[in-house]
């Protein structure tokens, strides 16, 4: 049977001919020409209605069955690009995702996950969007929340939200952060806040353990200068580690300006201002330039950035370095680090306080899915176990991770930031860390025990940019040894008004 687009062309065709066709170039002498004419036009007017009937009935059925093919059990079928898919030489996270897929199929066979494995950077994210070639379902950072809520980025689920329980359930500090006139654009599945990692083969070298063999950690940022130097005294080795470059330096920065009280934006009259050139900012920017110049506990190089971190700290060549719980994965598994050799507290207090840099990822839907493809996501996310429920089937997907890492001995059980606050969910959470944890918890118990307390969340406007402007500013005073902070900071701080935050509506 001809399909109907096929079957429309010949159709056309036919009528065509014989609709258009004359005898005006044709000299006919036969008398019976008036009759053939006649003729004619009778078997004309019958071969049209017989076409026309022919074209009903094949649309007809192409209708049915294209109808029939388009849904399954009653279902019409959805297909959804899911751009958080592992790469494939992440074993785990590859049998993990073929998992969910299984069960995606059996609970929702109409439901057709396609993946699309990329990763968010901020670099390629704006073009990506720009050209219509998002993900369905894709993740993105905390910082980048108000520029992808502004340039319309973000589908609106606020509608999913409150049909599937989130609103209730998600922790107030962190759901805010993608929400905008009380609407929703996203959600956040972790958060993080960020601490002081210790190298333990060298605290224990320079002697900073006690009797039980636990760190002796700084509470203070003027007792963590004086263990890096016990550190690089002891061991040769440098007692802490600075990036410079690639956002993560300034973004580690923020964290430790803070606790000298810098406020880097702020709002003063209904304009947004900055503070990179504040006394409290000078006075962070000096005690990064007297570790290098003034202690000397710092790595030769001055262009460092996150995988040098992971390169250094995994062998041994220093003793602290500021990161996240989940962080700890990285020097295990490039570098065969011991997870035991790895304890964690909270960052040291500053002359204004103790304050925790708290960042994350949230999922977000692409401006144009449709509201059947938003369904479906919310589907997936209940079998991948991101939901506020405890019931087993709920808590099988964070399971099937927490033991595919075990299995492979990947260091497991410590968690993030609470994403969700209903006792239930948090209480089987719990049990499910402890359940699969394989790390010695009490080399991470100073961090647990106070990290989560004061956690600020990062700077609301041009975040990234602002982290690389105070990269550039790192790279100065730890190259030059008479830089004066303030002036380095005088023109960051106008540079990034003028480009950035005087452009911010």
């Amino acid at each position: 049977m001809l399909k109907e687009k096929q079957f429309s062309k010949r159709f056309n065709s036919i009528v065509y001919f014989y609709t258009n066709y004359t005898y005006d170039n044709i000299k006919i002498s036969n008398p019976d020409f008036e009759k053939m004419k006649l003729g004619e036009t009778l078997m004309k007017k019958r071969i049209l209605s017989l076409l026309m009937c022919s074209i009903v009935i094949a649309t007809t059925f192409a209708g049915c069955g294209s109808t029939s093919s388009d849904k399954i059990n009653g279902h019409k079928q959805v297909t959804i690009n899911v751009g958080m898919w592992p790469q494939d030489n992440d074993k785990a996270g590859q049998a993990l995702w073929k998992g969910y897929q299984a069960k995606m199929k059996k609970k929702y066979p109409y439901i057709t996950l396609k993946p699309d494995r990329y990763e968010f950077s901020p670099d390629t994210f704006m073009p990506k969007a720009a050209s219509g070639q998002l993900p369905t379902v894709y993740y993105a950072y905390y910082t980048e929340a108000n520029k992808i809520m502004s340039a319309n980025y973000a589908a609106d689920i606020t509608k999913y939200v409150h049909e599937y329980g989130y609103d209730k359930a998600l922790n107030p500090t962190i759901s805010k952060i993608y929400q905008s006139n009380g609407k929703y654009y996203g959600l956040p599945y972790d958060g993080y806040a960020l601490g002081l990692y210790m190298n333990m083969n060298l605290f224990k070298k320079a002697g900073l353990v006690d009797s039980n063999g636990l760190p002796k950690y700084p509470k203070s940022f003027d007792e963590l200068a004086q263990d890096a130097v016990i550190i690089k005294h002891k061991t040769g080795k440098a007692g802490m580690f600075i990036p410079t470059k690639d956002h993560v330096g300034g973004w580690q920065f923020v964290q430790l300006a803070w606790n000298f009280g810098a406020q880097f934006e702020k709002k003063v009259n209904g304009k947004w201002v900055n503070g990179i050139n504040s006394p409290e900012t000078v006075a962070a920017l000096q005690y990064v330039k007297d570790l290098k110049w003034k202690y000397d506990v710092l790595l030769p190089s001055t262009l460092l950035g996150w995988d040098d971190w992971i390169k250094n700290f995994g062998t041994d060549q220093v003793g602290m370095v500021m990161a996240a719980p989940d962080a700890i994965i990285n020097p295990v598994n490039d570098y065969k680090m011991s997870k035991d050799a790895i304890a964690m507290a909270s960052i040291p207090s500053g002359s204004s306080g103790q304050y925790s840099l708290l960042g994350g990822d949230a999922y977000l839907v692409a401006p144009n899915a449709t509201a059947d493809q938003i369904d479906a996501v919310f589907k997936l996310f209940q079998v991948m176990g991101y939901t506020p429920k405890a019931d087993t089937e709920s808590l099988s997907g964070l399971e099937s991770d927490l033991k595919s890492k075990a299995s492979v001995n990947e260091p497991t059980g410590l968690p993030g930031l609470p994403v969700w606050v209903n006792k239930d969910r948090v209480d089987a959470q719990n049990n499910l860390y402890k359940k699969y944890r394989n790390v010695n918890y009490d080399l991470f118990k100073p961090y647990y025990d106070s990290a989560f307390n004061n956690v600020k969340v990062e700077e609301p406007y041009n975040t990234q940019d602002l982290y690389g402007v105070l990269d550039s500013c790192l790279q100065v005073v730890l190259t030059n040894k008479n830089a004066d902070p303030k002036s380095v900071l005088d023109k960051a701080a106008n540079d990034f008004q003028t480009r950035f935050l005087d452009k911010v509506k």
